[in-house]
């Protein structure tokens, strides 16, 4: 028989709480089984969800459910085609909602953990590597954020030229560099360094300012600036 959350105690369902306690005050488990709606045989929504969420076995939270495919998703007792496609959708949701008003509009950046905080945002969960920018004007505040290359799971190109143009064509007259690292390891090599020292140089001889190279790891990132390397 199949439950769903009338088979629960009004006190813990879901849609109850969030009416009185706000969405703020439910766990991610409650959040998933308003998302499910239903449980399945002998196992409520909640109990799904809570389910689901064993399946984080990396402790990374809700953000390794963006990586999950659909299938294994359907892999979890109880979790079929609808309720997977249904999380799936809700996901892209939330991470299309981050860029109808970017966070990052007009922020300033003052030093490297202004950056670290955008780039991190957007790159600490890529599976392959890519070089990312962040634009910006004169007084160093973020105009675009630019999505330059992406490479296989080793490696990712930089190409002064596609990387100053698009500086050029934004007006910026500085930028911020980043690519990340999917082994996790924030540690630059030295072809890293190299190229860093290669494209400031580029940079400079057209008058645009390099602030910083940020390579980011997973739970940690590094900037090239700090380490002496511009």
């Amino acid at each position: 028989m199949r439950q769903g959350m009338t088979d629960l105690h009004v006190s813990s369902r879901p849609y109850e709480r969030l009416e009185s306690c706000g969405e703020k005050s439910l766990s991610d488990a409650e959040l998933l089984a308003i998302l499910f709606r239903s449980g399945s045989t002998g196992c409520s929504s909640l109990q799904l969800a809570q389910n689901v969420l064993l399946l984080d076995s990396r402790g990374e939270g809700l953000s390794f459910l963006r990586d999950l495919s659909i299938e294994e998703l359907k892999s979890c007792k109880g979790l079929g085609r609808v309720k997977a496609l249904t999380l799936k959708a809700a996901m892209e949701l939330g991470r299309r909602s981050m860029h109808v008003d970017p966070f990052w509009k007009n922020r300033q950046i003052s030093g490297p953990q202004d950056a670290i905080s955008i780039f991190e945002n957007e790159m600490v969960h890529l599976k392959k590597e890519e070089v990312h920018t962040l634009l910006l004007d004169t007084r160093h505040r973020v105009i675009r954020h630019v999505m330059i290359s992406s490479g296989g799971l080793a490696s990712a190109g930089i190409y002064p030229r596609e990387l100053l143009r698009e500086a050029i064509k934004a007006n910026a007259a500085a930028f911020v560099l980043a690519h990340n690292h999917p082994s996790g390891d924030p540690k630059p090599s030295p072809d890293d360094i190299q190229t860093t020292k290669a494209l400031k140089k580029a940079a400079d001889m057209i008058g645009i300012e390099l602030v910083d190279h940020i390579v980011i790891g997973h739970g940690s990132s590094t900037s090239l600036k700090e380490l002496g390397c511009l």
